[in-house]
């Protein structure tokens, strides 16, 4: 194999696929990037066995042939090298690089045959402007699960029929849902796609102004923007019913400014941070009074806002409220409760673009 080409490009495309690498693995040939020389350009691949990241890029090649460095120690040895060309050759085990006065000659890794994931079946396509996927992955990622022993947790629901496609994300503490009514009706489809996959899609969406269509089939996903394709395995299981969880009414609608609420919380995460992580809200009188208490110290902070229903005090970890506001666009929203240990609601004072839930802590 021998090729040339611009070092920047094969760095950024190695920066790319190594996304999908795994945190670590007993096979050292999914510690590396597979190096795919031929007629057409640089093909690299990267793949966890769950979720993987392909690459096409421009190269001008003398020699066809392929080879799989460590993925991790390649971006590093890229992003140290000077911008220009690069000419690669492969001798053996070895793939010798030269960028100018730099010479590297790399070990390649031993690998009978690299594990390539294919989508197999009928698909269903999902086509969504790039602008607006970013968005509502943004809005429900967050929420997904970092504990394995409930699998599909650690996912995001995608359902989607002719008028809506919904987003949900939970674990167990924090709840979020956003909808979009497409302009032109969608091909109905229910899934739980990873949360690191859903992650990663969101970042390519932000690499074009196009649309992005995300093909299903009954086991996997496939998306391709520009030069780039991400492949991976669909979740298996049964999502929570989430719209038993969702409550139908409230005893108090309380309407707050949504940077206020923001900037009043993560004031008092300060000094929650430091004792059990938790701040008590008091709504009553048209007013919020955020009370935060540690060892390092004791905070109080109030605010204007407009009450419908009873006055309430409840607790909640200040990190799940950050977490929802610095997703909402709204000036204002709406927080809707029913006592102090249900759920508290969060929604636009308009329509259904987004919806979320906190669980109260139990502060003794």
């Amino acid at each position: 194999m021998k090729f040339t080409m611009l070092t920047e490009d094969l760095c950024a495309g190695v920066l790319s696929v190594i996304k999908a690498l795994p945190v670590r693995s007993a096979m050292p040939v999914l510690e590396g990037v597979m190096i795919e020389a031929t007629q057409n350009g640089l093909h690299l691949t990267c793949s966890d066995l769950m979720f993987q990241k392909e690459c096409e890029l421009p190269a001008t090649v003398e020699e066809e042939g392929k080879c799989v460095l460590k993925g991790k120690f390649l971006s590093e040895i890229l992003r140290k090298l000077p911008n220009g060309t690069l000419t690669a050759e492969q001798e053996g085990m070895n793939l010798k690089l030269q960028s100018g006065r730099v010479r590297q000659r790399l070990q390649c890794i031993e690998f009978d045959e690299f594990p390539v994931m294919r989508a197999k079946g009928d698909a269903v396509n999902i086509t969504v402007p790039a602008e607006t996927l970013r968005t509502m992955i943004d809005r429900t990622v967050f929420a997904v699960s970092q504990d394995d022993s409930r699998p599909v947790l650690t996912g995001t629901l995608v359902e989607a029929n002719a008028e809506t496609l919904t987003l949900v994300a939970t674990d167990s503490f924090q709840f979020a849902m956003t909808t979009l009514h497409p302009e032109k009706p969608l091909a109905e489809k229910k899934t739980i796609v990873q949360g690191k996959v859903m992650t990663e899609i969101g970042k390519m969406a932000e690499e074009t102004e196009k649309e992005v269509t995300v093909s299903l089939t009954q086991t996997h996903l496939t998306v391709q923007v520009n030069d780039s394709r991400l492949t991976a395995r669909l979740l298996d299981g049964n999502y929570i019913d989430y719209k038993r969880i969702i409550p139908k009414d409230c005893k108090t609608r309380v309407l707050v400014n949504t940077q206020d609420l923001y900037s009043i919380t993560d004031r008092a995460q300060l000094i929650a941070r430091e004792g059990n992580n938790s701040i008590i809200l008091h709504f009553a009188d048209n007013a919020l009074t955020v009370n935060a208490e540690s060892f390092v110290g004791r905070g109080e902070d109030s605010m204007e806002v407009s009450i419908v229903g009873d006055p309430i005090d409840i607790a909640f970890n200040p990190r799940y409220i950050i977490n929802i506001l610095k997703n909402i666009p709204d000036e204002t929203v709406y927080m809707e409760f029913n006592s102090p240990i249900s759920p508290c609601v969060i929604r636009p004072i308009q329509g259904d673009a987004y919806l979320y839930l906190i669980v109260p802590m139990r502060v003794y």
